[in-house]
């Protein structure tokens, strides 16, 4: 048996590791999540509360409405592409976290994930083609019978938008508060690192 005391002895063992890289992973998708729920936020505010009034102020309705439609036909592929985002982070950060990530808050940012998610395809992949094909069918938001039924999609896209932006701003909060803190003994190591012992006897 070998009691040399060797520089191998202080390097840290496989299973911590794995725990740092995992942390790490955390930490990573947690950021990913959180501006990818940004961009979503930021492009359903800048496209609903700012280009929309604008663009139905100047142009004429008809038109307008193409214009719109257009633009959110746009909007939808990031918005897809930051559902997708927000997804793969939450399925990293379940996996990085184990049992660690079995409370509440990490529960209510997995729920905020999936329906940000699924309002986001929801209205990228049905309300939005919906929309636009009845624009394009010369359908405007009047009393008549196809004016209504633009109406009524309008108002569903409109709603599960509202519901997906709370949802993704739910989620980009929850990302924070639930990132693992580090674990006790690496802050300990980290304290006994940085203010190491002076040589020479001790007074104990």
């Amino acid at each position: 048996m070998n009691d040399t005391f060797t520089e191998a002895d202080l390097a840290p063992d496989p299973q911590e590791k794995r725990d740092r890289l995992l942390a790490v992973a955390d930490r990573v998708a947690a950021l990913v999540a959180v501006l990818a729920g940004g961009v979503y936020i930021g492009g359903m505010i800048a496209l609903g509360a700012g280009a929309a009034p604008i663009v139905f102020s100047m142009l004429p309705r008809s038109i307008a409405g193409d214009v719109m439609g257009a633009i959110f036909a746009r909007f939808d592929a990031v918005a897809l592409g930051a559902a997708l985002a927000v997804l793969a982070a939450e399925v990293t950060r379940m996996v990085a976290a184990r049992r660690r990530g079995r409370t509440i808050l990490s529960r209510l940012r997995r729920s905020c994930t999936l329906f940000m998610a699924v309002c986001a395809a929801y209205v990228a992949l049905s309300l939005s083609p919906r929309i636009n094909d009845l624009h394009r069918q010369g359908v405007q938001r009047d009393d008549t019978p196809q004016g209504q039924v633009l109406e009524a999609v309008h108002k569903r896209a409109e709603l599960f938008g509202k519901i997906g932006m709370g949802m993704a701003f739910g989620l980009v909060v929850l990302s924070v508060f639930t990132i693992q803190p580090r674990r006790a003994e690496d802050e300990e190591d980290d304290d006994e690192a940085a203010a190491p012992l002076p040589p020479g006897p001790r007074d104990d």
